[in-house]
């Protein structure tokens, strides 16, 4: 089944929000999760249960007389979906390995330029089957370009924007794609991996949306442990 990009956000979303209440979600909670209206979210999850991959129901409220809401869930199908679309879910000891595999490679390149770790990442990124492992090397390519920077004027005055991608939120990971673009604009930055990242950009975005929101959060913790190992 093909879905958009927006489809699979929305049902990314719903998954999220379904799995931390542990029960059938309000569509309101799902505009306001995505910060859109409530009438374009009910819309949306309309058109996926036309799908089968969302199954809606009217409720009443526990302990209010007041009318019934409609409520929607995801179907098993979508669940198996999106785990398809998204090449499945890492395993926490998956995840913590793929870790440690990078921050030991930027310990290891401690006092150099890190060109040679940049140019694997940048080789790897588009044979990444995980959205996880995509978005972790190419967080961590950019950062080493910026590393490669780091005493320009230009990066100077970019080094700010660079920490939006950190804790408390992952809100800023979308920001990547603009990052990308600024450092592709500085007079010394390396052609070629900034091609590169710009070229990834796109398929960034789209694995970003079918994160989870626990992963987006490791991800935004990541960026930190990425740019203490390299010193900035």
């Amino acid at each position: 089944m093909r879905l958009s990009s927006r489809q699979r956000h929305f049902l990314s979303r719903l998954l999220d929000l379904y799995r931390e209440a542990e029960a059938p979600v309000h569509y309101a909670d799902v505009a306001q999760a995505l910060e859109v209206s409530p009438v374009t979210a009910y819309e949306m999850l309309r058109l996926l249960e036309d799908k089968g991959l969302v199954r809606s129901e009217t409720v009443r409220p526990q302990g209010h007389k007041g009318r019934s809401i409609v409520v929607f869930s995801p179907t098993e199908r979508a669940t198996a979906l999106l785990s398809e679309l998204t090449g499945g879910t890492l395993s926490d000891q998956e995840w913590e390995e793929a870790k440690a595999s990078i921050l030991e490679a930027l310990e290891a390149g401690r006092g150099t330029d890190y060109q040679g770790l940049l140019n694997e990442l940048l080789l790897r990124i588009p044979e990444r089957k995980s959205p996880l492992l995509f978005a972790a090397d190419m967080i961590t390519a950019t950062i080493l370009v910026f590393y490669e920077l780091r005493d320009t004027a230009a990066a100077k005055r970019l080094f700010p924007y660079l920490r939006w991608f950190g804790p408390p939120g992952w809100a800023a990971l979308y920001s990547l794609v603009g990052f990308s673009l600024a450092l592709s604009l500085v007079e010394k930055a390396n052609r070629r991996a900034t091609s590169l990242l710009l070229s990834y950009s796109q398929q960034f975005r789209e694995h970003l949306d079918n994160l989870t929101g626990g992963e987006k959060a490791r991800l935004s913790d990541f960026v930190y442990e990425v740019l203490r190992a390299v010193g900035l």
